[in-house]
Formats: C-alpha cells, sequence, structure tokens
C-alpha cells in the first residue's frame, strides 16, 4: 500500500511542488516584513521561516485526503476495507509517503531560509528534525481524517482549504500575533499550528520548556486525528 500510495504521489507531484515554490516566493517577500516586526535583538527570519513552513504544509491537507477520497471515486474503498488490511495498516500504507513528502517540502524551506536569510538551522540540533517529523506527521493524520470523511471533492476542498487558511490566520504563521487584534493571540493555542510554529521557535532558541509544551500537542492531535480516521474506516 505504501508503494502504490508513492506512485501515485510521483506521477501527480503537480500541487506539492507548486506549495514548495510559492512558499520560497512568499518567504522571500515577505522576510524584510518580518524583520520589521520583530522584536529587537531578534532575527525575523526565526518568525517568518517556521510560519510558511506551517501554512504551506497545512495548504496540502487536500493532498492527504484525496489519497483516501480517491478510493471512493475509484470505487475500490468496500474492497479495501473488507480486505485483510487493518484500519492501522491502511493508515500506515497512505500516511508513510505523505510524512516523506512533507518533510522534504519543510527541508526544502528551511535549507532555502538558511543559505539566503541566515536563519540559525544548526541551533535546532535534533529539535528542529524532531518538530519537523511530529508536524508532518500531524498533518497527515488530519488529512486523512478529511479524506475518510469526506464524501466529494467539493467537501474536501471546501473543508480543507477554509481550515488551512484559518489555522493559518489565527495561530499567527502568516502575521505575527502582536500586530493582530487580542482576540486572536486568545484563541490562537486553540489551533495546532499555534504549536507547531511555536515548537519550530524554540527548537532554534533552545526554550526547551516552550519546546516540549508543543511536541506534547502536537503529538496529541496526532493521536486524536488518526484514532477518528481508524474509527471511520472500521465502520
Amino acid at each position: 500500500m505504501t508503494r502504490h500510495t508513492l506512485v501515485l504521489l510521483v506521477r501527480d507531484p503537480g500541487t506539492p511542488l507548486a506549495y514548495t515554490v510559492m512558499s520560497l516566493v512568499l518567504l522571500s517577500v515577505l522576510h524584510p516584513v518580518y524583520d520589521r516586526l520583530a522584536t529587537p535583538g531578534t532575527s525575523g527570519i526565526v518568525q517568518a521561516a517556521p510560519g510558511i513552513a506551517v501554512m504551506f504544509t497545512l495548504l496540502a491537507l487536500d493532498v492527504a485526503g484525496q489519497l483516501l477520497l480517491s478510493e471512493r471515486t475509484w470505487h475500490t474503498w468496500d474492497r479495501l476495507r473488507s480486505g485483510p488490511a487493518s484500519p492501522s495498516t491502511i493508515l500506515a500504507g497512505k500516511a508513510l509517503p505523505l510524512i516523506a513528502l512533507f518533510l522534504t517540502q519543510q527541508a526544502v524551506l528551511f535549507l532555502f531560509a538558511t543559505a539566503l536569510f541566515g536563519f540559525p538551522l544548526t541551533a535546532g540540533t535534533w529539535r528542529l528534525p524532531l518538530m519537523a517529523l511530529l508536524w508532518a506527521t500531524c498533518v497527515t493524520a488530519c488529512g486523512l481524517a478529511l479524506g475518510v470523511h469526506a464524501r466529494s471533492q467539493g467537501q474536501l476542498a471546501a473543508a480543507s482549504d477554509i481550515g488551512a487558511l484559518t489555522i493559518t490566520c489565527l495561530s499567527g504563521c502568516l502575521v505575527p500575533l502582536t500586530v493582530l487584534p487580542h482576540w486572536v493571540s486568545t484563541v490562537a493555542p486553540a489551533t495546532p499550528g499555534y504549536w507547531a510554529l511555536h515548537g519550530f521557535q524554540a527548537a532554534v532558541t533552545d526554550n526547551t520548556a516552550a519546546y516540549a509544551h508543543a511536541t506534547a500537542v502536537i503529538a496529541t492531535v496526532t493521536a486524536v486525528a488518526l484514532l477518528v480516521s481508524a474509527r471511520a474506516i472500521r465502520h
């Protein structure tokens, strides 16, 4: 199943490739803005690179959801569910290539930010790759949860696009929370994007407590999304 999923992604790489290129363009354009908005003594790239990485990974929710929705389009969903593969096996087979895809997307952005804008990549040591893996897994799990419940391409597109844009705006990924209305800062911690952003920032600033808190929240969201997906596949 993993091999089959990988073939599907390789045959149609347009959307992930477009999101990757768009993230690099947006980072290049907005980097000076983040520098002006940053607190004195800090670099705007520490906010810009993680925020845009989180944003464009979220926008790829529909890529994850489409892998399960396609099973209905091809009329293979019932066959897949009635086969010998357990729900956890189905989810793992769909998830592993997606996680690798999202990790690659984030790696390209962070390497680009390091080479051109001085993002402190080495300061992240093991924490930055681990946070990238957790976030890639979280987005994959949420995307699969959407895909297993969506009944049409329109439903999936609406849920993923609206959800991704809402989380991006409310979490402070696109615009720092300090310049947004006060109520946004109040609701921001309710979004997984907020914790992903702070987890990435804590990884490169060596804020151990904030990093541990962020990883715990992201891991919890991932577990809940996987349980929802497995339950839907089973029933």
